[in-house]
């Protein structure tokens, strides 16, 4: 289950971004998700919720924010790419070709990531 690696790599990062601003709890978490990492965002969140159990993350929003992907390509295209997966082999994925020229070399410059953006805390003032 590659969702539930993930999502306690993103619960540790979140865990340790509010130790250092002295949270008592994380209200919430806006992640930044690539729609090419394959990761499902329903999957993602409950995995989420459990590794979150017992942290100042527990009960935490899981807000997902699906990035679609982009390309850069030679001809001077940039921008997003044709994602209808129904016409392409399942290995390929993503249709990376370029909608501009028809490059199969296109760089791909988003759509790969998982960042959290923004998490949202609250700080015990009697602490």
């Amino acid at each position: 289950m590659h969702e539930l690696s993930v999502a306690v790599d993103v619960c540790r990062a979140v865990v340790d971004a509010a130790s250092k601003n002295h949270a008592s709890s994380v209200k919430s978490v806006e992640l930044e998700l690539g729609e090419c990492t394959m990761i499902n965002s329903e999957q993602l969140s409950f995995c989420f919720k459990i590794a979150a159990e017992g942290t100042v993350a527990e009960g935490a929003e899981l807000n997902i924010i699906k990035v679609p992907p982009a390309i850069r390509c030679e001809c001077g295209y940039r921008g997003t790419i044709n994602t209808d997966q129904h016409h392409i082999p399942y290995e390929l994925a993503f249709d990376l070709r370029c909608p501009k020229c028809g490059n199969c070399a296109a760089e791909l410059v988003s759509g790969r990531e998982i960042s959290v953006k923004n998490i949202r805390i609250e700080v015990d003032e009697n602490a």
